[in-house]
């Protein structure tokens, strides 16, 4: 009897590693295939194109002063400047606004338009009310700054953009004063 169970315990060892041994290359008549479908294109959400931030004296009873979101579709989103949260106002420039926009931007020497304006001033130092602006241009980001560059409305490019600028605030709307 003794040797019949040390048999037993022989023949259980030697099956043993080959039960728990390595499955590598092994095919099971259950397993499933990985699966060969992908999963449908996603069109991507339009991207910030243009923002506009006012800052400074619109602050004073309350967060007042508006940021204005351009995405390439259009779409304009207005936010109170250093707060988070959603979107106070939302609407929809006309078609093609933004991009004939960013197309006569792509053509602006921003070196040589800082030196035709001239220097900006820091019009929040006298409860006045700064803008900086951030295009997304084929050749990267620009950024301009009213404290750093006068934006001159005589010049062709500040015109457009505070044409730009007022036709995303009527879109939108106004925004609602609020005081803190």
């Amino acid at each position: 009897m003794r040797r019949r169970s040390t048999a037993l315990l022989l023949v259980a060892l030697a099956v043993l590693p080959a039960a728990c041994g390595d499955d590598e290359g092994a095919t099971s008549p259950t397993s499933t295939p990985a699966s060969t479908t992908t999963a449908p294109d996603t069109v991507p959400a339009p991207a910030v194109v243009l923002r506009y931030v006012e800052m400074g004296g619109c602050q004073m009873m309350g967060p007042n002063c508006p940021t204005y979101l351009i995405y390439g579709n259009g779409a304009v989103e207005v936010y109170r400047t250093g707060e988070d949260g959603p979107a106070v106002l939302t609407g929809q420039l006309a078609d093609g606004e933004i991009d004939a926009f960013l197309a006569a931007a792509t053509s602006v020497d921003f070196a040589e338009l800082a030196a035709t304006v001239g220097p900006g001033t820091c019009n929040a130092c006298v409860d006045g009310v700064d803008v900086t602006v951030t295009m997304e241009l084929p050749d990267g980001e620009v950024q301009l700054d009213s404290t750093v560059v006068n934006f001159d409305p005589a010049n062709d490019f500040f015109a457009d953009l505070q044409t730009l600028i007022a036709d995303a605030a009527a879109a939108t709307g106004e925004m609602p004063l609020v005081q803190r």
